[in-house]
Order: structure tokens, then sequence, then C-alpha cells
């Protein structure tokens, strides 16, 4: 069974028999926007995302081996709506089903992921992929989560995919279409950015992604982190 969250704060459990697409021989579930997915290794579902702006928060429990990970539209938001396109409910909705299935945070770690340029707007303000990215590394830090690999920033979109063992792979895209069709979420996302409050900066070390780079297509690597 996967719990997926979904933008509209509804929570769903999914049979493990409806994922069939494949992914580097993994069956697979594909998370956009606003989106959440929990599951047990035994399910043998990975999970992966397309990223730009946005940022992923993974956890996986050790002990349970349980993952999960999110994909954050912004940090969060003045309002009370409840919407799973902010880091802050999401990743709170996230956790909590997590912990229903038995999770506990002493064996849980984190890493993250996303947050780049891509729209490459003036370098003196602040983009929302350095406000997500910094939400990200404040709350694992002020929830008591080690984040023990970061793979953020950057001009172009990353490729996440999530399998089990907390295993995870990176695609960066440099293909323009690749990278077109995320601008398109970015730009929209431009009109909503005022609505977030200022995050405070959080400057702290965390160990980077150890990679081990192949080429896998033109214009584009693979990275195990």
């Amino acid at each position: 069974m996967i719990v997926i969250g979904h933008k509209d704060g509804s929570i769903e459990k999914a049979s493990i028999s409806r994922f069939t697409q494949k992914t580097k021989g993994y069956n697979t579930h594909t998370i956009i926007g606003g989106e959440f997915a929990v599951g047990k290794d035994t399910d043998e579902i990975a999970f992966k995302t397309l990223l730009g702006s946005c940022v992923a928060i993974m956890f996986y429990d050790n002990i349970q081996k349980i993952k999960g990970m999110n994909h954050f539209l912004l940090p969060t938001t003045n309002s009370t709506n409840d919407d799973m396109k902010y880091g802050l409910y999401s990743v709170e909705a996230m956790l909590n089903e997590m912990y229903k299935l038995g999770c506990n945070k002493n064996n849980m770690t984190a890493k993250i992921s996303g947050g780049a340029d891509i729209m490459q707007l003036n370098m003196s303000a602040i983009s929302i992929g350095h406000r997500n990215v910094e939400f990200a590394k404040d709350f694992c830090k002020s929830e008591g989560f080690k984040l023990v690999s970061e793979h953020t920033r950057g001009e172009h979109g990353r490729l996440i995919l999530l399998a089990d063992a907390f295993q995870t792979f990176i695609k960066v895209t440099q293909k323009t279409e690749t990278d077109n069709k995320i601008l398109k979420e970015e730009k929209a996302l431009q009109t909503e950015i005022t609505k977030a409050p200022v995050i405070k900066e959080y400057v702290g070390a965390v160990d980077l992604f150890g990679a081990d780079v192949q080429k896998a297509e033109p214009e584009m690597e693979i990275e195990l982190f």
C-alpha cells in the first residue's frame, strides 16, 4: 500500500498493483507538485518527481524501512488554507502518515533536492528556489532530523528517483524542452510568492551528495546519492 497526499489535502491509500510504470527497473509512482507519497521498501515502489525551483524533502526510517517524498512549490503561506503545495503543511502531513505506519523520528534521516533558479531572476532578489531550500534545511534542523545530503540550486531542473533503502538517483535536465516545461510552472508561481512570508535563513553544514556520475543520454547525467 502506498499512501498519497494530494494537493487538496486528501489522503489516498493506493494498492501497489496499480503502479506499473517502470523507471530504472523499478515500478514507479510519479509525484506531481503539491503531492507526497509514503511507502515501505517491501512494496517495491519507487517515487519520482520533476523539480525546478520546487523542492522535495525525502525521509527514511532505517528500522521500519519506510520512505517518504514530497514536492512543494512554496515554503508557507499567510492564509489558513491547508494546501499541500506549501512546504510546511506538506511535510507535516507526510510525517504524520509516516508516524502512523510506525516510523520514529530517532530512526529517520532526510535528504533534500531541487530549488533551481531556472528562471534566472535578478540575483539580488531572494529566489523561490533559494527560499524553498532554506525552508527545507531550517525545518530539518529545527525538528531534529539529520540531513544526510542535499543536491540543490543551479540553473536546471532535476528528475529525482527515490528507491528502496534510501537509494536516490538524479537526472539534471539540460534539454531546452524540459527546462521550458518546468519554466511555465515557475512563472505561474511568481504571482504567489508574495503570499509566503520571508523564511529565516539557516546557514549550516550539510554533507553534499556523494556522486557516482555516468553519462546516461545526451545533455543529461545520472548521479547516485
